[in-house]
């Protein structure tokens, strides 16, 4: 592996881990400038992008905002809600929403009634199961080594080979946005979609490639929100290149950084349930410690030999 994608590896899992409120963000910021810098890229930006509800989202933008190609990811870290997709290793992640769904609307009713819980006591429990679903996402999460680090290496990787070929990368630009994991999600990069498709509206249809959580796994899956044939030519694309695809629109596909995007991809590496069903292992957890650099940088190589078709 080359050294300055371990380098900058190591800076990530060492000392911005957890990137969940906005210190620890404009810290990160900071360095990402200078990590960025050091690849030969002169115009890095960080954008005050206001979101939906009004509020700045900090997206880092390195490059002009109206490039012909994006290669994007978001930076921020998750809350400590892991115990959401306790079914995942078995169904899935769509199953297993549906499954902890179904737990949290009836589980309680069978415990109020099985242990003949009087009305006030009723109340508080179904009060508080709200109240611990939604305060556990403002929880941080120490440990974020695939969500979505992996993501942010991966860009990186991109960068730097980007960087050594002048013609593409005067058509490229990266983006790692901010606010994908804050609830409702993808606060950041639709901020950034809508500023740019107001400005630059014939820029709508270009070429949109995200990473997220690309460092656990051994199926790539390449997510739209739509199909389109960027989604067709990607997949096809990086089966030729040795990965293990599938193909996966809507539902939770719609749920990364690409959605905004009209045609937008996603590469996202899972794994096998017991019973079948795709999942992502460990995110949102103290067990997200683990990403494979050697999968982030074939991932990244890849990725430039597509954009530079």
């Amino acid at each position: 592996m080359e050294s300055r994608l371990k380098t900058f590896a190591e800076s990530l899992f060492t000392k911005h881990k957890v990137r969940m409120y906005r210190k620890e963000k404009d810290i990160f910021l900071s360095h990402c400038e200078k990590e960025f810098a050091q690849l030969g890229y002169n115009e890095i930006t960080i954008r005050n992008d206001y979101n939906m509800f009004g509020k700045v989202s900090k997206n880092l933008l390195i490059g002009q905002p109206d490039a012909d190609i994006l290669v994007t990811a978001h930076y921020d870290t998750p809350g400590r809600n892991g115990f959401l997709l306790i079914f995942n290793p078995l169904v899935g992640m769509i199953i297993s929403n549906i499954l902890f769904l179904l737990a949290i609307i009836f589980l309680p009713r069978f415990f109020i009634a099985y242990f003949d819980i009087g009305s006030i006591g009723g109340m508080l429990i179904n009060a508080a199961i709200p109240f611990g679903l939604v305060a556990s996402f403002f929880i941080k999460n120490k440990h974020n080594h695939n969500d979505n680090t992996s993501g942010v290496l991966g860009v990186y990787k991109v960068a730097e080979l980007v960087a050594k070929n002048p013609e593409l990368k005067a058509r490229c630009a990266f983006v790692l946005f901010d606010h994908e994991e804050i609830m409702p999600g993808l606060l950041g990069s639709r901020a950034f979609a809508e500023w740019r498709n107001r400005n630059y509206p014939f820029k709508a249809n270009d070429m949109v490639v995200n990473l997220d959580c690309i460092g656990v796994g051994d199926v790539l899956t390449v997510m739209t929100n739509k199909k389109h044939d960027g989604w067709h030519k990607a997949a096809n694309f990086f089966a030729k290149e040795g990965f293990n695809v599938r193909k996966v629109r809507g539902g939770l596909a719609a749920t990364s950084d690409h959605a905004p995007f009209s045609n937008g991809i996603s590469l996202v590496f899972q794994k096998r349930s017991l019973l079948g069903p795709l999942h992502i292992p460990n995110i949102h957890s103290g067990r997200d410690r683990v990403c494979d650099l050697d999968q982030v940088e074939r991932l990244g190589k890849a990725v430039y030999k597509y954009i530079g078709e």
